[in-house]
């Protein structure tokens, strides 16, 4: 499927969408509460000092520069190229302290602020104020990079990532993400019985959470402090979602077939039917709406599940799988061509330039049933 499609349905399927061909809901979850407490803003209990931040200019005379598009219409210039960076480019010290000193000084809107800004300061003001926030933590490990291994060297995990990993596991320990990230990283190094025992963990934890809502409303209150009209500030930020979870399961899911075929290969059929089991695991894990928020985790959770069953030797069932894998197979070839339809529906939205149109469709899928949006979606054939 080309990038730039999935680029496209990401803006329209995501926001606070959940995966179009997945109805289970949300799982209640304890950290979530505790992180939006802290949404709170500046002078909660968790920042009860505003005033010693010193860089701060609440009185600035500077004004965000006014929308290309006149006020009420769609700024289809901004829209068409889906590039965050333009909006980006308006923010200056004025305009962030402005904007900080409005909303707070969040989890959330820090992070926005460090992404649109790459200020590495802003990463470490979030880690300061907000240490056990596992939204904070998520970003960090992603700002942290595993420096690869070196010719013909083994890898080496690089130790802040894998101390920060531990710390998103203890802020959240019912989220299976931070689990994630340690097998891979465990992979990575070649020891491969840890990261196996990272992902049996991470398939106990019922708790997928990444965020996005917080982190897309952030983005959206920082475009529209810039001067984007809402429809842009909606789609801006939903397309600015970092999804770096995706790409660590993904990575998982590939070296765990690595050990399924060396498992194979070395007649060990144990081992072998337990990497199936957890490829197929972890591509259901993504069957749940945070999991599987934009289309790119959607069909990356499917890749998984297919990956493991066409693995399975021929009339298997084993005692893991309770559905029958032929009729799994079919159903997933199903969310494949719902997929490409409800891409080409969206991408005739983007196109017609009907801002009302494009204006309801995001209304839609941020607060209707997920069916009704969907549905919706691929009622429009303009």
């Amino acid at each position: 499927m080309n990038p730039r499609i999935l680029l496209i349905v990401a803006i329209c399927a995501a926001a606070a969408v959940s995966a179009y061909f997945f109805t289970s809901r949300d799982v209640g979850r304890s950290t979530a509460s505790s992180e939006r407490s802290a949404e709170s803003g500046v002078g909660s209990d968790s920042n009860p000092d505003p005033s010693a931040i010193a860089w701060r200019a609440e009185e600035s005379p500077d004004k965000p520069k006014a929308s290309a598009a006149k006020a009420g219409e769609v700024d289809w210039n901004l829209l068409s190229t889906l590039d965050p960076s333009k909006a980006h480019a308006r923010l200056t010290a004025e305009t962030t302290a402005r904007f900080l000193a409005k909303h707070g000084e969040t989890p959330a809107n820090l992070i926005a602020v460090f992404e649109g800004t790459s200020g590495r300061r802003w990463l470490e003001r979030a880690l300061e104020l907000f240490p056990n926030s596992p939204n904070v933590l998520m970003k960090a490990i992603d700002a942290t990079p595993g420096g690869p291994a070196k010719g013909g060297e083994k890898f080496d995990p690089d130790p802040e990532r894998l101390a920060l990993i531990e710390r998103f596991k203890a802020a959240d320990p019912n989220n299976p993400v931070p689990w994630i990230y340690a097998a891979k990283e465990l992979f990575k190094a070649g020891a491969t019985p840890g990261a196996v025992a990272e992902i049996r963990a991470a398939l106990e934890r019922p708790a997928f959470y990444i965020f996005a809502n917080e982190r897309m409303d952030a983005a959206q209150r920082l475009y529209a402090d810039l001067g984007l009209g809402t429809t842009e500030a909606t789609v801006l930020a939903t397309f600015g979602l970092t999804l770096p979870h995706v790409s660590a399961a993904q990575q998982t899911s590939r070296m765990l077939m690595e050990w399924q075929k060396s498992a194979t290969e070395s007649g060990d059929a144990a081992a072998a039917d337990e990497a199936l089991r957890l490829t197929y695991n972890l591509g259901r894990t993504f069957a749940t709406p945070e999991a599987s928020r934009l289309l790119v985790g959607q069909l990356v959770g499917i890749s998984m599940e297919k990956r493991a069953l066409e693995a399975l030797p021929a009339d298997s069932q084993p005692g893991w799988l309770k559905v029958d894998r032929e009729q799994r197979l079919a159903e997933i070839e199903e969310e494949k061509q719902l997929a490409k339809e409800v891409t080409a529906n969206s991408e005739r939205i983007m196109k017609s330039r009907d801002g009302q149109l494009l204006s309801e469709m995001i209304r839609r899928v941020r607060n209707d049933s997920r069916s009704a949006a969907l549905e919706w979606v691929k009622s429009q054939r303009k």
